[in-house]
């Protein structure tokens, strides 16, 4: 399955990387002598914003609080296959990501041969097993038809798709469509959906937040067009993709090209900036004078860090409010192919305890499993990293086994990460909360005199590790164009 991607045409990669032309374009800065560009925070968005830094000539420093460079993407080189903690894979249309790979000599590896695999799971609703193709006559199935063969984590963007009243990617913080910044549940409800429609598309597995009450409308159809906007790129190419050792080998290489090597295990607690300089106090007591501060922080942690900036008050509250992903994941290595002994397919989504269990096929041929992910979000991820790590993984093996007998002493846990647990992030993806978009989408990402924010919270065409890099380009642009 190891390949080189089909590269996107030019007008294309134009088009998706945005503010990478432009940087070539910019009026030069007027850097302050003997002070560097201090970015704070080694994931896609802090290293992108760095290499675009460094390409047009300034010195920049890495800090980077953790013991390694990646952030919010974290492969796990421990289990068969390198499954993923965060950013677990990547489409065709990620142009930036792709051309990174290309770029830093990352090798990719195409998922198409795998993507059907993905969506062989079976239901289990209140303890019950419900077959894929049992599911549209079952007397649960709340939806309407012609809709019922639809599985639940596949009802909403099969019915929003086309209807998606976002035409753009970028409209999600258009101030015209304000009106739907309100719940996801209240906006569902005002079309004609149930309550246990809702639940069932939504709330049993959220993609964001704790449910559908929990979320701006707004962040949902958002999502949604980016993903149909993903689909429409990847037409005639691979369905997907994952870096050779694992997603975080992107980073990792990003990392290498700088001249600078990523200053690791040295966590920021305070920045001062105004419109002559900028620097960055660390928790090792040292001071670093900067002409620059961009930080590439989630909101989460930069609370964490004193601001003596000019920011606007809406940019402070923001920070402070922002909603963030609670997920916790677990990866499991099988000792035998239980789902042989049961006839039953190697994946699940239930409405318990656990809400997903994924196989992945990364071995050799396609159809070999080489882990087991749990997935666990919102409260479900709480109930567990409430507990020790090894506590966790013996309870969600058992929770396991209670719906799937024949995995009875088959299941050998590895590794358990809970984002929210994790001291540098504090949670996962941003979350928007009802009235969030309208109040903080635009202040987030604005400069603070020589303070500059970049992450997956500030970007507005793209999502994810896409949206990382797309926020690294414009905080970079941003000081560039600095007179």
């Amino acid at each position: 399955m190891t390949n080189q991607p089909k590269l996107l045409d030019r007008r294309t990669l134009i088009a998706a990387a945005g503010a990478t032309a432009a940087l070539s374009l910019a009026p030069g800065c007027a850097p302050i002598p003997n002070r560097p560009v201090v970015v704070l925070g080694a994931g896609l968005a802090g290293l992108s914003a760095a290499l675009a830094l460094q390409d047009a000539g300034l010195e920049v420093r890495v800090i980077e609080a953790r013991d390694r460079v990646g952030g919010r993407v974290l492969s796990h080189r421990n289990v068969p296959g390198n499954p993923e903690s965060g950013g677990t894979s990547f489409a065709p249309g990620y142009a930036r990501l792709v051309s990174a790979c290309t770029a830093y000599g990352v090798g990719l590896v195409d998922l198409t041969p795998i993507v059907p695999l993905f969506f062989q799971r079976d239901f289990y609703l209140g303890g019950e097993r419900i077959a894929a193709d049992a599911w549209a006559t079952h007397p649960r199935n709340p939806f309407p038809e012609p809709m019922k063969k639809l599985l639940p984590w596949a009802y909403l963007g099969a019915v929003v798709g086309t209807a998606n009243p976002l035409t753009t990617n970028d409209a999600w913080v258009d101030p015209t469509n304000k009106a739907l910044d309100v719940s996801l549940y209240g906006w569902l409800s005002a079309q004609g959906w149930s309550d246990e429609l809702i639940r069932m598309a939504y709330d049993i597995n959220p993609g964001w937040g704790d449910n559908a009450r929990d979320v701006s409308t707004l962040m949902v159809l958002c999502a949604l067009k980016f993903q149909q906007t993903q689909q429409e790129l990847a037409r005639g190419k691979a369905m997907g993709y994952v870096a050779q050792g694992g997603n975080q080998a992107i980073p990792e290489a990003m990392a290498k090209a700088l001249k600078n090597p990523v200053e690791l295990k040295r966590q920021a607690v305070a920045i001062r900036a105004d419109e002559t300089g900028a620097e960055v106090r660390l928790a090792d007591g040292a001071v670093i004078k900067a002409s620059h501060v961009v930080s590439a922080l989630p909101t989460t942690t930069l609370r964490d860090v004193k601001i003596d900036a000019p920011l606007s008050a809406a940019q402070s509250e923001g920070i402070g409010k922002l909603g963030v992903q609670t997920i916790s994941l677990m990866h499991i290595v099988p000792k035998s192919k239980f789902w042989e002994l049961d006839g039953l397919a190697a994946s699940m989504a239930t409405d318990g305890a656990v809400n997903m269990v994924l196989a992945e096929h990364k071995g050799a041929t396609p159809d070999e499993i080489t882990s087991l992910t749990v997935w666990l979000r919102g409260e479900n991820a709480r109930r567990f990293d409430r507990m020790k790590p090894a506590e966790a993984m013996a309870a969600i093996v058992q929770e396991i086994e209670q719906l799937r007998p024949a995995a009875k002493g088959q299941l050998e846990p590895v590794t358990y990460h809970s984002w929210i647990n994790d001291p540098h992030s504090k949670g996962d993806w941003a979350v928007w909360h009802p009235g969030q978009v309208t109040a903080y989408s635009r202040a987030l990402a604005q400069p603070a005199g020589r303070l500059h924010f970049c992450g997956e919270h500030t970007a507005v065409s793209n999502r994810g590790m896409e949206g990382a890099m797309e926020s690294g380009e414009r905080a970079a642009l941003e000081v560039l164009q600095t007179a």
